[in-house]
């Protein structure tokens, strides 16, 4: 795969996971102390950020799961 994500797209499934997670995990954190603050536009952009981690993890699994095929 060409382009910006075809690098990601190569990793093993389980670094894919294992940087999504951490990710994730700090994302969903950085939303949280935001949140105490009452910054509603930090978390909106911080979920969608969350968001779009899931969907390239997913994405990615699923290339590689077809690609298997």
């Amino acid at each position: 795969m060409e382009g910006p994500l075809g690098k990601i797209y190569s990793l093993p499934i389980a670094i894919l996971l294992a940087v999504g997670a951490l990710l994730s995990a700090f994302l969903f954190y950085s939303m949280m102390r935001y949140a105490e603050t009452g910054n509603v536009i930090m978390v909106i952009l911080l979920a969608i950020a969350i968001s779009i981690v899931a969907l390239v993890v997913g994405q990615a699994i699923k290339f590689q799961k077809l690609r298997e095929l």
